[in-house]
């Protein structure tokens, strides 16, 4: 299957060459005739900043920012505060102990609408065949469904892993401790692509800065699991099934994924 594809991809290329050359030669024979005035002039290379879709994706997080930091400030303040530190149970009148979804689901979309635009602007650099034959917004919108459809199946399956191995309150621990990281990551992500987008951040700084802070989070995630879960010996378990299962290889079928899903829109544009 892979041999075929391959061999499609290079004929659609070979088309794409050909169909080059013909506006080169018509160009050259339109210069050389009397009638044609002036010199030709080159394109214009892409740029996200001219991209609408580019730009309604950035309005639309810097909207759902303004709301969680104008409304939920104490509540992002007294989760950042409590992150580091590990109670057995939750207290009656721990501020903490109170999961506001509002806030959590506006900063984690956040977070996962920047690492679809920084998917979209790595493969716009890395293969310009795909956005010259298939439109960018539905480029753009398959890359943040992707990632969005990955965040919240890593979700259901702590709840059902958790739900095995551990007790309510370990599980409600954790599954606030993993979207509070990703609310607070929002907070870096998004002023890195708005960087990326308006001032032509260097590509490469940008990808080392991207995998930076995803290395965090997941330093971040494996202290809060060996502080939530790592307490007795089927801790370890845990611990092996999380970063190998749960983590690794999630990431593995999403990037897997992409490429795929970037073949299909070659192939059917």
């Amino acid at each position: 299957m892979n041999k075929f594809c391959h061999t499609g991809f290079s004929q659609i290329q070979e088309l794409y060459n050909q169909h080059v050359e013909q506006i080169d030669s018509a160009l050259q024979h339109c210069k050389e005739t009397p009638c044609t005035n002036g010199m030709a002039g080159e394109p214009i290379p892409y740029q996200l900043r001219n991209d609408f879709a580019v730009t309604g994706i950035v309005f639309l997080c810097f909207f759902l920012a303004v709301y969680a930091l104008k409304n939920g400030k104490k509540y992002l303040y007294q989760h950042i505060k409590s992150f580091f530190r590990h109670k057995e149970r939750a207290g009656l009148f721990d501020d903490t102990s109170n999961f506001n979804i509002r806030y959590t689901l506006s900063l984690g979309s956040i977070s996962c609408i920047s690492a679809g635009l920084f998917v979209y602007d790595f493969f716009s650099k890395t293969d310009p065949f795909l956005f010259q034959i298939v439109p960018h917004y539905a480029i753009l919108l398959i890359y943040i469904v992707c990632v969005l459809l990955t965040v919240t199946g890593k979700a259901l399956l702590y709840q059902f892993i958790n739900w095995i191995f551990f007790d309510r309150e370990r599980n409600k621990a954790w599954i606030s401790a993993y979207f509070d990281l990703l609310s607070g990551i929002s907070l870096v992500l998004f002023p890195l692509s708005l960087l990326v987008v308006y001032f032509n951040l260097d590509f490469h700084f940008s990808k080392t800065f991207v995998l930076t802070a995803v290395i965090s989070f997941k330093i971040l995630l494996f202290y809060k699991c060996i502080r939530n879960f790592f307490n007795h010996f089927h801790g370890i378990l845990h611990l092996i099934l999380y970063f190998c299962t749960l983590e690794i290889i999630p990431l593995l079928f999403l990037w897997k994924g992409l490429i795929y899903i970037n073949n299909i829109l070659i192939l059917k544009f």
